[in-house]
Protein backbone atom coordinates (compact mmCIF):
# COMPACT_ATOMS: atom_id res chain seq x y z
CA UNK A 1 0.00 0.00 0.00
CA UNK A 2 2.71 2.48 0.97
CA UNK A 3 4.84 1.52 -2.00
CA UNK A 4 1.97 2.13 -4.42
CA UNK A 5 1.35 5.55 -2.85
CA UNK A 6 5.04 6.33 -3.10
CA UNK A 7 5.06 5.32 -6.76
CA UNK A 8 1.97 7.43 -7.44
CA UNK A 9 3.48 10.50 -5.80
CA UNK A 10 6.73 9.88 -7.63
CA UNK A 11 4.91 9.74 -10.98
CA UNK A 12 2.96 12.90 -10.16
CA UNK A 13 6.21 14.65 -9.25
CA UNK A 14 7.86 13.49 -12.49
CA UNK A 15 4.92 14.68 -14.59
CA UNK A 16 4.84 18.07 -12.87
CA UNK A 17 8.57 18.51 -13.48
CA UNK A 18 8.16 17.58 -17.16
CA UNK A 19 5.29 20.03 -17.54
CA UNK A 20 7.35 22.74 -15.85
CA UNK A 21 10.32 22.13 -18.13
CA UNK A 22 8.10 22.08 -21.22
CA UNK A 23 6.44 25.36 -20.15
CA UNK A 24 9.80 27.05 -19.52
CA UNK A 25 11.10 25.81 -22.88
CA UNK A 26 7.99 27.10 -24.66
CA UNK A 27 8.29 30.52 -22.99
CA UNK A 28 12.00 30.75 -23.81
CA UNK A 29 11.37 29.88 -27.47
CA UNK A 30 8.70 32.58 -27.68
CA UNK A 31 11.04 35.07 -26.01
CA UNK A 32 13.85 34.26 -28.46
CA UNK A 33 11.47 34.75 -31.39
CA UNK A 34 10.36 38.08 -29.94
CA UNK A 35 13.94 39.30 -29.38
CA UNK A 36 15.05 38.18 -32.85
CA UNK A 37 12.08 39.99 -34.38
CA UNK A 38 12.91 43.20 -32.50
CA UNK A 39 16.54 42.98 -33.57
CA UNK A 40 15.49 42.42 -37.18
CA UNK A 41 13.09 45.38 -37.04
CA UNK A 42 15.93 47.59 -35.80
CA UNK A 43 18.26 46.10 -38.45
CA UNK A 44 20.71 44.81 -35.86
CA UNK A 45 22.69 41.70 -36.70
CA UNK A 46 22.15 39.03 -34.06
CA UNK A 47 25.78 37.96 -34.34
CA UNK A 48 26.95 41.46 -33.41
CA UNK A 49 25.06 41.42 -30.11
CA UNK A 50 27.06 40.31 -27.07
CA UNK A 51 25.91 36.98 -25.63
CA UNK A 52 25.28 38.47 -22.17
CA UNK A 53 23.20 41.28 -23.66
CA UNK A 54 21.24 38.83 -25.78
CA UNK A 55 20.55 36.61 -22.76
CA UNK A 56 19.44 39.66 -20.77
CA UNK A 57 17.01 40.61 -23.56
CA UNK A 58 15.66 37.05 -23.70
CA UNK A 59 15.28 36.96 -19.91
CA UNK A 60 13.38 40.25 -19.89
CA UNK A 61 11.18 39.00 -22.70
CA UNK A 62 10.49 35.78 -20.76
CA UNK A 63 9.35 37.82 -17.79
CA UNK A 64 7.06 39.91 -20.00
CA UNK A 65 5.53 36.84 -21.63
CA UNK A 66 4.97 35.12 -18.27
CA UNK A 67 3.33 38.25 -16.87
CA UNK A 68 1.03 38.39 -19.88
CA UNK A 69 0.09 34.71 -19.54
CA UNK A 70 -0.51 35.07 -15.79
CA UNK A 71 -2.65 38.14 -16.39
CA UNK A 72 -4.77 36.37 -19.00
CA UNK A 73 -5.14 33.28 -16.80
CA UNK A 74 -6.22 35.31 -13.79
CA UNK A 75 -8.67 37.30 -15.90
CA UNK A 76 -10.11 34.06 -17.22
CA UNK A 77 -10.53 32.71 -13.71
CA UNK A 78 -12.20 35.94 -12.61
CA UNK A 79 -14.62 35.70 -15.52
CA UNK A 80 -15.47 32.12 -14.58
CA UNK A 81 -15.93 33.11 -10.94
CA UNK A 82 -18.08 36.06 -11.95
CA UNK A 83 -20.29 33.88 -14.09
CA UNK A 84 -20.47 31.37 -11.23
CA UNK A 85 -21.54 34.12 -8.81
CA UNK A 86 -24.19 35.31 -11.24
CA UNK A 87 -25.61 31.85 -11.86
CA UNK A 88 -25.11 30.53 -8.32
Amino acid sequence: MISSLTQTFSKIDDVSKKVGVAYDTFIREKAIEKVNKKLAENKIDIQSVDTKDYEAMVSDSCKDIKETYYKHASQGLMVIMGIDFLLG
